[in-house]
């Protein structure tokens, strides 16, 4: 049925059919026969891992194949360009299971193997009315055409599969992580990503109801994370309503801990970069198209501020301490750390006295160095090289710059200090002061502190109250007389009994 090519043979009985300038035995294109789907796949899943399917894709084409008894293969056909493409596509093919071929119109004989290095040719053609016939050195094959299959189609039916974890290898996250998140979930992430200081930005992507009973559109959070910690990609990828995906290219992702069947970066030109293609492991695809636009989540999360306050008093500057209240829910709890940076201290109002009983005693180079706010509750303290000297009041460490809790407690949920500079960003110049009695800190203006003054003594110093002398006298004391010595030196001195009846 088939016959090998010769060296330097220009003539062949298969139309369509050349040699090429290594003498091979070569058509406009190459067929590749494959019994099953699995093989089809297997074979992407081998040739994309080594090499690129994109430069297939251009000239690719799949069919469902049928032969006179009814049976049905899938074809494969690509232009055969050049004898060394050809070679590596036959190599991955007989891996795969497939049969491959060359040829240009309808005729395509087996292309060349070990047996034949050159080529083969036929030796008579069929002439059966079909829309394929293959030559083969143990069959010949008539096929008409079936239905068409897309590539792309093909891909996106595929489901990833779970890559097990090798024993005792430890699991590499990729710098950069995609996640989505149901509308219920994606506000608490928002939150999370910003108190943990995770550098991410968030979208909020919708598709069209998929149901004409449902008028509401689907919405999901879409989110760019970048240098996530394992311990919070482990915790996104087990929250119900969240999938994380590990990116492949610019334009499509595949679930975290999950693998696509076929090498999607050796197929990148199907995806294009105006749209995000997410491939989740239980086979579902979600294509963001258009991408909507992605905003930083530092700016989406809710940390509004309110300042409240009474109206600043006499001798306390521009304004006095008013009340500060977040959105983020923050609270203090009590802390075994080594106190530091302890730089303030609130004295509260009844404490006065003291405080102005002390300002008059301390040192010039104390006072120097000292910022006092007075409010009507409290005196607000502050000294950059430390408030040891004043002590009086609760003492507070600096938790981050101008922001201050009482010494002894920590803020909860632990934040960075630049997530709490963040969240009073529109205490504007102000020192934010916590404390443990109340759930609001307050914030008192830079304009309040000032030095230590006369105006400001005055505003501290005690008031003066009026006093009376005492209604009773104290009793006049015995008078003892010096005699000459003797044995008993007090003998005939009145006792207490005798002085209290003489006086009566």
């Amino acid at each position: 049925m088939l016959e090998r090519a010769a060296l330097h043979q220009t003539r062949f009985r298969t139309p369509g059919v050349t040699p090429d300038a290594r003498g091979v035995v070569l058509g406009q294109k190459g067929v590749v026969l494959f019994p099953s789907l699995d093989r089809l796949v297997a074979f992407f899943r081998a040739y994309g891992d080594e090499g690129s399917i994109d430069e297939l894709l251009p000239s690719l084409v799949l069919r469902r194949v049928v032969t006179p008894l009814k049976t049905r293969e899938l074809m494969l056909s690509v232009q055969a360009e050049s004898s060394y493409r050809m070679d590596r596509i036959a190599g991955v093919a007989k891996l795969a299971g497939g049969l491959v071929f060359t040829g240009t119109s309808k005729h395509f004989v087996k292309y060349r193997d070990g047996s034949s290095p050159l080529g083969y040719d036929v030796e008579e053609l069929l002439d059966d009315p079909a829309d394929l016939i293959l030559y083969h050195d143990t069959f010949r094959q008539a096929y008409s055409f079936g239905r068409d299959l897309q590539f792309r189609d093909l891909v996106f039916k595929l489901q990833p599969r779970r890559v097990p974890k090798a024993p005792g290898a430890e699991d590499t996250l990729p710098p950069r992580l995609l996640a989505t998140a149901e509308v219920g979930i994606g506000g608490a992430m928002l939150t999370y990503l910003f108190r943990w200081r995770i550098r991410a930005r968030a979208a909020l992507a919708e598709w069209p109801s998929a149901s004409a009973f449902d008028d509401r559109p689907t919405r999901l959070y879409v989110f760019d994370m970048s240098e996530v910690p394992e311990r919070v990609a482990r915790l996104f990828a087990v929250l119900p309503g969240v999938h994380v995906f590990a990116p492949l290219g610019a334009g499509y992702a595949v679930e975290l801990g999950h693998e696509h069947p076929i090498a999607l970066e050796s197929c990148g030109s199907l995806f294009g970069d105006d749209a995000l293609h997410l491939f989740r492991g239980d086979g579902e695809v979600l294509v963001v198209s258009p991408l909507p636009p992605f905003a930083p989540v530092r700016t989406l999360v809710r940390t509004d501020v309110a300042l409240e306050g009474p109206e600043p008093r006499d001798g306390a500057g521009e304004g006095g301490p008013e009340t500060l209240s977040l959105s983020l829910p923050l609270r203090l709890a009590p802390s075994t750390e080594p106190w530091r940076a302890v730089t303030a201290t609130v004295v509260p109002v009844e404490q006065r006295v003291w405080l102005a009983r002390l300002l008059y005693a301390l040192p010039p180079k104390t006072l120097a160095a000292l910022q006092v706010a007075a409010g009507e509750d409290a005196f607000y303290l502050v000294d950059r090289a430390g408030i040891e000297g004043v002590p009086l009041g609760i003492f507070h460490t600096e938790v981050a710059e101008r922001i201050y809790v009482p010494a002894g407690y920590a803020i909860v949920p632990a934040v960075s200090a630049a997530v709490l500079q963040d969240l009073v960003r529109e205490r504007g110049d102000g020192t934010v002061f916590f404390d443990a009695a109340t759930a609001t800190p307050r914030v008192v203006p830079k304009a309040s502190f000032g030095p230590v003054s006369r105006r400001m003594l005055k505003e501290i110093a005690a008031v003066p109250i009026s006093a009376a002398r005492p209604e009773a006298d104290e009793p006049e004391l015995p008078l003892l007389r010096y005699e000459k010595p003797r044995r008993f030196p007090l003998w005939g001195v009145p006792t207490p009994q005798e002085s209290e009846a003489d006086a009566e």
